[in-house]
């Protein structure tokens, strides 16, 4: 028997497009067609609270062609979040394919879902065992007092692996087969690429990576590089930056040329994380070394030129920027958040060096006298 019902005549507006993790509808030329010439061969699928389940394509041409209601079929019983999620992933795989980071965002969501299914689960099972215990006074392993059995073994707590299954099993709900490794790849790239934390060219890096990939779903190539890219701007900040003692700008100065030196990406990666911990541990060591009562103003000037030098530090890496970027299309695509950024730091940078300037002109005029 069928489960769910029809209705013929449901108003379009009633339906609740909900959570869809497909932004590229595609090429709906020839769905509308079919719609002119047939009508709609196959009805929407909703749930009996109207969020749509099965259909976003069918139910966009039904829109642009005007009309007011659409037959649905009205399927109860997916009420939970992780049913509905689970039924646009039915919906999605058995048509047009999601996009490799429309499946990681659903496989990200699938994840989180199956853990907490899993916790439920767990809690049950712990509340069950917990109801079985024995009476007081019946010992164990007699009629109403057993303990040992199958269905009364204590479930452990956090068990082994549970985070693996769910990862599992989330990436052969999205793909039909466990691609969990690809879409965490996916999914990290999406979280660099967002990330206020990241260096402006890692974060570029991994957005162009998305891009790519998105295109013909090669991924690990582009994760490796873009993890490349991260360490090795991870070493050279340590290996530049004016606040690191000597001692650890050095060992990041030769980890890094060590790290250069691998031919392939993947080598290369794996030397610089090891670089990573290696000098993670150093920093530690120098910090607990390190006096604490600050600074020693043997030079009077220290406080001045320290401050200096961290300022050259920060301009030298990002000198000649101007040359990198093409000012017509960040004239053309910047977003007022982006351009009010760019205006204010050239604007401002203009009235620092003014003032600079004139400093530089009173001293050079006082030594003078």
């Amino acid at each position: 028997m069928s489960r769910g019902h029809l209705v013929l005549e449901h108003t379009i507006d009633e339906i609740i497009d909900g959570h869809s993790y497909r932004r590229d509808l595609g090429d709906l030329a020839e769905l509308r067609e079919s719609v002119e010439r047939f009508g709609l061969l196959s009805p929407i699928v909703i749930t009996t609270g109207n969020v749509l389940i099965s259909g976003n394509r069918r139910l966009a041409v039904m829109r642009t062609l005007g009309f007011r209601t659409v037959p649905v079929w009205v399927v109860p019983g997916v009420s939970d979040k992780l049913s509905t999620v689970l039924a646009i992933q039915d919906e999605n795989t058995l048509h047009k394919m999601l996009t490799p980071i429309e499946q990681a965002e659903l496989y990200d969501e699938l994840k989180q879902l199956y853990a907490e299914e899993n916790t439920r689960k767990q809690e049950a099972t712990q509340f069950g065992a917990a109801s079985r215990a024995p009476a007081a006074g019946v010992p164990a392993n007699t009629p109403g007092g057993e303990s040992g059995g199958v269905d009364s073994t204590p479930p452990h707590t956090a068990p082994r692996g549970e985070g693996q299954k769910t990862r599992v099993q989330a990436a052969k709900a999205v793909t039909g087969r466990d691609s969990h490794g690809m879409l965490d790849q996916v999914v990290e790239l999406k979280q660099i690429a967002a990330s206020d934390d990241e260096h402006p060219e890692v974060r570029q890096a991994a957005a162009e990576a998305l891009l790519e990939l998105n295109t013909d779903g090669k991924v690990n190539g582009r994760y490796l590089r873009v993890k490349l890219l991260q360490a090795i701007t991870l070493l050279n900040r340590w290996a530049e930056h004016p606040d690191e003692p000597d001692a650890i700008r050095h060992a990041a100065a030769a980890e890094l040329a060590q790290v250069q030196a691998q031919e392939h990406p993947k080598d290369a990666l794996k030397e610089a994380t090891r670089a990573i911990a290696r000098l993670t541990q150093l920093r530690k060591d120098a910090a607990a070394l390190a006096p604490r009562e600050g600074w020693k103003d043997v030079d009077p000037l220290l406080r001045q030129k320290h401050q200096i030098r961290k300022l050259v530090d920060l301009l030298r890496r990002e000198h000649g920027w101007w040359d990198r970027y093409t000012p017509e299309d960040f004239g053309k695509y910047a977003d007022e958040e982006q351009w009010e950024l760019v205006e204010t730091s050239i604007t401002q940078s203009g009235r620092f060096l003014d003032i600079a300037r004139d400093a530089r002109a009173t001293e050079t005029a006082d030594a003078v006298v």
